[in-house]
């Protein structure tokens, strides 16, 4: 015996599956920006943390870890090189990406 076709039953089970769709696509998205303004909102900032990383990848292994004013020279020493920016800005990420890399490299260096 063939089941009668529920358009009421098929049309209810339709708008859950495009509400968790639409969940799936909204978690997504947030991820996505969330993880991305991690490194910094600006292009320029996104800019400085990458330098700041590349810079802390080039620092000698087992290194102390710069001190915030050592930081700021170095920042202010790219950021001459790279001049674009507010440089409030660009010296923050820069700090913030050469920090991550040093503590992820040595987990045991303390700041001095």
């Amino acid at each position: 015996m063939a089941r009668q076709f529920k358009p009421v039953r098929f049309f209810v089970m339709m708008a859950f599956v495009m509400m968790a769709v639409a969940a799936f696509v909204v978690c997504g998205v947030t991820a996505f920006y969330t993880q991305r303004a991690a490194h910094g909102r600006t292009a320029e900032e996104r800019s400085a943390y990458a330098i700041g990383e590349k810079a802390g990848q080039q620092a000698p292994a087992g290194a102390k870890l710069a001190t915030a004013a050592e930081l700021n020279m170095m920042a202010q020493k790219y950021f001459k090189q790279q001049g674009s920016g507010e440089q409030q800005s660009w010296d923050l990420a820069f700090e913030n990406g050469y920090t991550r890399i040093q503590e992820d490299t040595s987990p045991a260096v303390n700041r001095s």
